[in-house]
């Protein structure tokens, strides 16, 4: 929690002096390690995710996101989140961000499957701290029918290369999961 916080506070200090604010219109992909350590189980795993944004007017935005992991033991989730969101500017560059989403998870083992869904919340800044950086950080809120809800906090920073592509990574840390990951985005404003 203190890392978000400082995220925080850092885009809130950087932002004057920001160029533009960040683009809603995007397709990224993506590699990523996940951690669970809870009092049931320890497994970690790695996979892949997709992902895409389409601002909708000047404060609106759609997106959708589809990761898939392979754990330990031959366990396979796939999680797929699709909603819309608002964001307002807070200066120049530096945006507010509210987004609600429908959540589903599918998990499968040795011909055992389970699937569940619910909504996922979250709310944080996205910014650029320079001409090519842009940061963000967010609380996430997951509540699923059967499974538990799940509060984390999110990072992110990208580089853009050029106006349309950029490389970036992602940390995020909950109850009894960490995630952490790489990734390409090519926006198309």
């Amino acid at each position: 929690m203190i890392r978000s916080i400082t995220a925080v506070a850092l885009l809130a200090f950087v932002a004057p002096a920001m160029a533009d604010g960040p683009s809603y219109n995007y397709i990224e992909g993506s590699y990523q390690r996940i951690d669970i350590d809870d009092s049931f189980v320890d497994v970690d795993g790695d996979g892949f995710g997709i992902a895409g944004s389409f601002e909708v007017g000047d404060v609106w935005h759609v997106f959708a996101s589809f990761d898939s992991t392979e754990l330990d033991f031959d366990v396979d989730i796939d999680e797929l989140l699709v909603g819309g969101g608002f964001h307002t500017a807070l200066s120049n560059n530096l945006d507010f961000v509210a987004e609600l989403a429908y959540a589903r998870f599918d998990a499968s083992t040795q011909g055992f499957s389970f699937d569940d869904d619910g909504y996922s919340a979250s709310l944080g800044l996205r910014g650029l701290a320079a001409d090519r950086i842009e940061l963000a950080a967010f609380v996430d809120y997951v509540d699923l029918d059967s499974l538990n809800d799940d509060t984390s906090v999110r990072g992110e920073a990208w580089y853009k290369f050029t106006d349309s592509v950029a490389i970036g990574f992602e940390v995020g840390a909950g109850d009894d999961v960490r995630n952490y990951g790489i990734g390409a985005r090519v926006f198309f404003d």
